[in-house]
């Protein structure tokens, strides 16, 4: 009778399956960091051109950005 492996799973071994869940969690934050320039920059844009719906639109999108950040 063959023992089940309880150190594996369908994602291979522990150390993969951290070690992919550290990875997904760097590209989250790089990938937050990014928007968080661009709607900083398309902010600025805004202003520049008086777009009030534009301008409040995209503040709102980095007030919920930087909420997350604070959880």
């Amino acid at each position: 009778m063959e023992w089940p492996n309880f150190y594996s799973n369908a994602y291979g071994t522990n150390n993969q399956m951290v070690s992919g869940l550290l990875s997904e969690m760097v590209i989250d934050e790089q990938m937050r960091q990014y928007r968080k320039r661009t709607l900083i920059q398309k902010i600025d844009e805004a202003l520049a051109s008086k777009n009030k719906e534009l301008f409040l639109r995209l503040t709102d999108e980095l007030k919920e950005i930087m909420a997350y950040e604070q959880a």
